[in-house]
């Protein structure tokens, strides 16, 4: 099994993020309320079935973002990025050693990254950014030409971990 060591850490500030999602889950509840009391609709367990996947989705996302930790790794094939979501690191997202072609420091603004939060798909248009705030970002240039951002702090800190 391989063993990883971490080179360099840092926790994203997504208090922004979570609670902008929070007040999305609020409104939905909110205005699905009203809707539903001024309805006279024949099912109405559809509706709140409905209301209760939409607010446990919301929720799952929620918690995958009041903890949100960027890493750089040491494996016994080099150094790789990893990004783990939520507490106690329910999900990863591993950038290994190899897959990794080029590191950059960035200053972008929101439209540059896409907006706020986790924008794009590196499967289907091959560029996607995890954004928690405006500035500083590091930047992966990865195999199969795809593109990843995330904003740290230091972004040139992590470069020069990631290039070891």
């Amino acid at each position: 099994m391989e063993e990883r060591q971490i080179v360099i850490e840092q926790r994203l500030r997504s208090g922004g993020v979570t609670a902008t999602i929070g007040a999305i889950a609020f409104v939905f509840i909110l205005v699905s309320t009203f809707l539903e009391s001024g309805s006279s609709s024949s099912f109405p367990v559809w509706g709140l079935l409905l209301e209760l996947v939409v607010l446990i989705a919301l929720v799952l996302v929620i918690l995958l973002f009041t903890r949100v930790v960027v890493r750089v790794v040491q494996t016994d094939f080099g150094r790789g990025l990893e990004i783990v979501y939520g507490p106690g690191g329910v999900v990863r997202q591993v950038f290994e050693p190899a897959e990794v072609e080029g590191t950059y420091a960035r200053n972008l603004s929101f439209a540059e990254m896409g907006g706020w939060g986790y924008r794009g798909s590196l499967r289907l248009i091959r560029r996607a950014a995890l954004v928690t705030r405006r500035g500083d970002a590091l930047e992966l240039e990865l195999s199969r030409r795809r593109h990843f951002i995330v904003t740290v702090d230091e972004p040139a800190d992590f470069v020069s971990a990631l290039r070891g």
